[in-house]
């Protein structure tokens, strides 16, 4: 079995299966298969793109030896997507190629674990990262949820070669390899199984494609290398635009539509849903009512239609009666079909008929829970409905419409704290009382996705306030990626819509929440939820950002700035958001490898690729950053100690009795602590292995997280000749001493101080931000509750903890739970809680309006 020589240096290796019936359980191959690998030689380096399917690795490993002498030369494993028909045989590969590292993303890498169950040298990538091999480039393109959430794409830069795995592949075998060489009586029959297969696998992630084919579109591509079917060598832009219009879909539906489905045995359920129909109507006479009465002899004719309109709608109710305790068949069947990807985000209920158990709607109702849809309670009625049934079952079509059209869900019985906050149903600006986050809906969220409080934290302001706007056309440059420069850009376009905005940013990534770093550590948080704006929100916003850009230089007399890369950028207003790098202190043998900080996400990627096979983890620094990253550090599996030179746990935020409750706490965790204690040096030859304490004890640890605090990056603008001390001095509006350059959030100093919060450094951006377009804002210091969750409790705590002589505090250390409230002159002047942080709110609400005791209790208890 040979190889096919795709190019110079680009082998294909894969192996054929032309008789394969039925791919992945649920796929007919009327064409057969093929599961491609590819070789690529670089005069430096070598790399494997995918392998086979287990079962097919001889066929493999004989096809890379007709171009490899030397299995064990291969430096890279190259997976674009780590599904087992192209990972399967990655384990074989390592064992005879001991010295490769895998290359993946972030998923890849994990899910590759869980299929190997054992740890392998592999190397991380993501979006425009490359690998060199030599005289071949290798650069990486993010991909996911094509189709798995894994995905990316490979680009051979030198050769112009896409490899793709999946996407734009086929279940056809064919033994010459390259689609040119497909005999002209067999295209048809290709683009069956091309369409086949796009439908079955990237249907339901249409968006996706489109995301995907997006970032490509730019790319001069002389071939695509797919993970199954032929080699793309020709029609290279018309096999893109094929799976672009294929991913382009237009709802045909003009108006809302609610789909019915229901299946009766006597004609009780029929009359509910009949009823049903007629309150949805009432609320909305435009809304499109389809309602199918199924049976075992008509479910086959109308099951494929059922399922086309599922995709459209806006609704969907389920009606069952009840048989031998459970839903009839066919709505099962429907049920089933449903997934989370196509359907989830619709609205859902059901209703039906019942006799003597009632199973059928709660089922339903469960099943639908499981698809990440909008389920509404369902309804059900014993026998036959009454007059008083059938008015109910008009009603609940009416509410269904009402919340579907929306965008709402009844509300839920909720504490008194969130009650009639929204009475109006009307869309709000919801902002966090912690981060300072905010969104506009018509609910809070159940969880900031900035800081991870609750809904209660949340609270709403009205839309319909009158604001300045500016109409300064001028060109505002803002030097940084985070929170700051993101809510500077923000402001400036909410108020100005002729002001050019640039954003020039060192990270890799556009802006995220760098609240979640220290979480990211123990847990998966996908780049949805991590990034702060979709990547085209800059877009959308007319927002230009540049990434990887780091500024060397400020010219603050011609208005111009000097890049690394030798770019010279002119500027009407600067904002200096340049934030804070981790401060390290003076400790012995600090260049050990394995000794980490936490700043931003290549830190957190760099830190859980070094925790592979590592047993004993240490912190430095026992604030809530370093307690998190604790946290994280145990998830993973290690044993955690926790070096504090305090001689408690948070004292800026808990009293000598909080404290107490929450080392109590660590210790159930199973973290261990130390107190009181100073790491004096590292231990280790070229790796960490230990750290010698003050106290003369040695902690054995395989990696360090030191977590001591932040240092603001004002060497810029120092360079600059702004006016600096601790961080780039500003006043109330973030003006520096330069006329036309402000600066905010880490990196800025106000009235001697630099606090690190995001909160504060997303008000300032805001101020900042207004200043630079002529409306002026005065920044105004605010309450900065802190807020912690993970070793078994949660913490919250406002105000600071310095004692008062009217105090009230609860305490249960069964439970560990603690709660302090001080006032002074009658006022609440700080508070604390533990274990049940439920009422951090009123705390809030009650020192930003210097609630009197006595309404302040009724709150708090009520």
């Amino acid at each position: 079995m040979n190889s096919f020589k795709l190019k110079d240096g680009i082998y294909w290796i894969g192996a054929l299966n032309p008789d394969l019936k039925v791919f992945d359980v649920i796929m007919e191959t009327q064409f057969g298969t093929t599961y491609n690998s590819y070789l690529v030689k670089g005069d430096k380096k070598i790399a494997v793109f995918e392998t086979v399917k287990e079962n097919k690795f001889q066929e493999f490993l004989e096809r890379l030896k007709t171009c490899l002498d030397d299995i064990s030369k291969i430096d890279y494993i190259v997976l674009n997507h780590t599904e087992p028909d192209h990972s399967g045989s990655v384990g074989k590969l390592l064992d005879l190629a001991p010295n490769a590292k895998v290359v993946g993303s972030k998923n890849t890498i994990e899910f590759l674990r869980g299929i190997l169950n054992k740890d392998f040298p592999h190397i991380i990538v993501g979006q425009d990262d490359t690998i060199s091999l030599g005289n071949k480039t290798l650069k990486f393109i993010s991909a996911p949820f094509l189709h798995w959430p894994d995905s990316m794409y490979t680009y051979i830069e030198e050769d112009k070669y896409l490899v793709t795995c999946d996407s734009f592949g086929s279940h056809f075998s064919f033994d010459g390899i390259l689609l040119s060489k497909v005999p002209v009586e067999r295209h048809k029959d290709y683009m069956v199984a091309l369409r086949y297969y796009y439908m079955c696998i990237f249907s339901p992630f249409r968006k996706y494609m489109l995301e995907g084919i997006e970032k490509i579109k730019d790319l001069k591509i002389d071939a695509i290398l797919p993970g199954h079917g032929p080699v793309l060598d020709i029609d290279i832009d018309k096999m893109i635009q094929t799976y672009k219009n294929w991913s382009t879909v237009k709802n045909p539906n003009e108006f809302k539509s609610i789909i019915i489905p229901y299946a009766t045995a006597y004609g009780y359920t029929r009359e509910l849903a009949q009823e049903i129909e007629k309150g949805i109507k009432d609320y909305n006479s435009t809304i499109e009512v389809k309602s199918y009465d199924l049976n075992i002899d008509n479910f086959g004719k109308l099951e494929g239609e059922i399922l086309r309109e599922f995709q459209w709608a806006d609704g969907i109710l389920f009606g069952s009666c009840t048989i031998n305790g459970d839903t009839l068949p066919v709505i099962w069947n429907l049920l089933t079909s449903l997934n989370p990807i196509v359907h989830g985000g619709k609205y859902v209920s059901a209703f039906g008929s019942y006799g003597w158990s009632g199973e059928a709607v709660p089922n339903i109702i469960s099943r639908l829970k499981e698809l990440r849809m909008h389920v509404i309670d369902g309804m059900k009625v014993n026998f036959r409905a009454s007059r008083k049934d059938l008015d109910t079952a008009f009603e609940f079509g009416k509410e269904f419409a009402k919340h579907m059209c929306l965008k709402t869900l009844p509300e839920k019985v909720v504490d008194t704290v969130m009650e009639n906050l929204n009475p109006d149903r009307k869309l709000m600006r919801w902002t966090c009382s912690v981060c300072g986050e905010s969104y506009v809906q018509i609910d809070p969220p159940e969880v900031c996705p900035a800081c991870g409080v609750g809904r209660e934290f949340f609270v709403p302001s009205p839309l319909d306030k009158k604001i300045e706007k500016s109409d300064a056309e001028e060109k505002i440059v803002i030097i940084g990626g985070g929170i700051a420069a993101l809510s500077t850009a923000q402001v400036i376009r909410e108020r100005n819509d002729k002001a050019k905005i640039v954003i020039l940013s060192k990270e890799k990534e556009y802006p995220y929440y760098r609240t979640l770093l220290s979480e990211m550590i123990g847990e998966n948080i996908s780049r949805e939820k991590f990034l702060v704006k979709p990547e085209e929100w800059y877009k959308d916003k007319k927002i230009e950002i540049s990434l990887k850009k780091i500024v060397e230089d400020i010219d603050s007399k011609n208005k111009i700035i000097k890049t690394e890369d030798g770019q010279e950028i002119s500027y009407d207003k600067l904002v200096i958001a340049t934030g804070a790098r981790a401060m390290v202190p003076s400790i012995g043998n600090s260049h050990l490898e394995g000794i980490f900080t936490v700043r931003n996400k290549e830190d957190v990627d760099a830190i859980k690729n070094y925790c592979i096979g590592k047993k004993k983890a240490v912190v430095i620094g026992g604030g809530v950053l370093g307690l998190e990253s604790a946290c994280g550090l145990q998830k993973l599996g290690l044993e955690v100690t926790v070096v504090e030179m305090m001689q408690r746990m948070l004292p800026r935020q808990l009293d000598e009795e909080g404290s107490k409750i929450f080392e109590s706490c660590i210790n159930k965790s199973d973290i261990k602590l130390y107190k009181n204690s100073k790491a004096e040096k590292f231990d280790g030859t070229q790796k960490v292995e230990g750290i010698h304490l003050d106290s003369g004890e040695v902690i054995e640890a395989d990696i360090v997280i030191i977590s001591s605090g932040i240092i603001p990056n004002k060497e810029l603008a120092e360079k600059a000749g702004i006016a600096i001390n601790r961080g780039i001095i500003v006043n109330e509006k973030m003006e520096t001493s330069v006329k036309d350059i402000y600066a905010c959030g880490d990196v800025a100093e106000y009235k001697g101080n630099v606090i690190g919060l995001w909160q504060i450094s997303s008000d300032q951006g805001k101020v900042a931000g207004l200043n630079s377009i002529g409306i002026e804002e005065k920044y105004e210091d605010k309450i900065q509750p802190v807020t912690f969750e993970g070793m078994g409790t949660k913490i919250f705590s406002a105000g600071g903890v310095l004692e008062t002589q009217d105090s009230i505090c609860e305490r249960d250390y069964d439970d560990l739970i603690y709660k302090k409230l001080n006032f002074k002159n009658n006022e609440l002047s700080s508070g604390i809680l533990i274990g049940d942080i439920e009422k951090g709110i009123v705390i809030i609400k009650g020192l930003k309006d210097k609630e009197k005791k006595g309404n302040l209790l009724k709150k708090f208890y009520k």
